[in-house]
């Protein structure tokens, strides 16, 4: 029997330890610290386990042959070692702990971002755990969008869409589209685009505007794909903004180009 319980945890991995991760820290957002513990337990063999990986996911859209397809992506991956044997049934807890990337994706409308934590078992099948978190928005990019709405927009749709350009230095961006419901641009614009795009030194805002058809040159223009204006505001890392400051900022572009 014991020959027969090693076969098939090592070559199927029935029977062999599992993996859990439980995350401990409330409040997730972007470029601050995630906790939790990855729980071992051990199945009806002693196996060794070599080191456990955590890694962070999100799926974007892309366009193929006019078809619209899903698409995985990893952004950041968390390796703990632990040369350890695990015993049958042994439970075996290892606390984890790592910065967020500045780059994922927050999780609302359409977004989702998961942690998949794989075992990596020394002359055994590898096991995995998804867990879905829920990341939310970091302190300059809710002042972006608390501006954003005290300029009369509404947030219409949050999607992760394919950028080949890797803006972000992924192969997606998360794009936020707003819409005017009230105020000045209510009449002026269509719709606001919004992309953040973090580094180590600042947060670039990039705004895609569309611009309401008036009369006959404007269909025109609209037309010919001439009605967008693409705006770009820069946040420096060494000081905070207000939604004051970054409201009359993103104002003054919109009634320049709108």
């Amino acid at each position: 029997m014991g020959i027969f319980n090693k076969v098939m945890a090592s070559a199927l991995g029935i029977g062999g330890a599992k993996i859990d991760t439980i995350v401990h820290t409330k409040n997730i957002v972007p470029g601050k610290r995630i906790e939790g513990i990855c729980k071992i337990k051990g199945g009806n063999i002693e196996q060794y386990i070599n080191d456990i990986s955590i890694g962070v996911y999100t799926s974007y859209k892309q366009e193929v042959d006019d078809n619209t397809i899903s698409k995985v992506q990893r952004i950041q991956e968390h390796i703990i070692k632990i040369d350890k044997n695990i015993l049958p049934d042994e439970i075996h807890e290892v606390k984890f702990s790592f910065i967020l990337y500045k780059r994922v994706p927050v999780t609302i409308h359409k977004s989702k971002v998961w942690l998949s934590t794989y075992l990596d078992i020394k002359s055994g099948k590898d096991t995995s755990d998804r867990d879905y978190i829920n990341v939310g928005f970091n302190d300059y990019m809710q002042n972006v969008v608390d501006a954003i709405s005290e300029l009369g927009f509404s947030l219409r749709e949050v999607e992760n869409e394919y950028c080949k350009s890797k803006l972000n230095g992924f192969n997606f961006v998360q794009e936020f589209e707003f819409v005017p419901i009230r105020g000045s641009f209510r009449n002026r614009l269509d719709e606001l685009e919004l992309v953040f795009i973090p580094t180590n030194t600042h947060v670039d805002i990039l705004l895609e505007v569309d611009r309401k058809v008036r009369g006959l040159m404007s269909f025109i223009s609209e037309s010919m794909g001439l009605d967008e204006s693409k705006l770009r505001i820069r946040l420096e890392n060494s000081r905070k903004y207000s939604v004051d400051e970054i409201k009359n900022e993103i104002e003054r572009l919109l009634k320049k180009y709108s």
